[in-house]
């Protein structure tokens, strides 16, 4: 059984897209930090606002994938 998979084998889009929208957060942040070294900023004032946006975007998708995963574990045990 793969990571992209559910707990019957079948591919699951839903992990699918939730991968791509943590990676998405992912590398929104590094170009927060990136930007943030490049002008100058405050360290604790780049870090801050990349932990936010990745928490922001993120956070959403890690909650979603979590309750999908109990609602499958949930079916495969009837």
């Amino acid at each position: 059984m793969g990571f992209l998979q559910d707990a019957k084998g079948n591919d699951s889009s839903t992990r699918l897209l939730g991968t791509i929208v943590i990676l998405y957060a992912l590398v929104l942040s590094t170009g927060v930090i990136v930007i943030g070294a490049t002008q100058a900023v405050s360290v604790l004032l780049t870090a801050v606002a990349a932990g936010t946006l990745f928490t922001t975007i993120a956070g959403p998708a890690m909650i979603f994938l979590f309750q999908n995963k109990k609602e499958e574990l949930a079916k495969s045990a009837m």
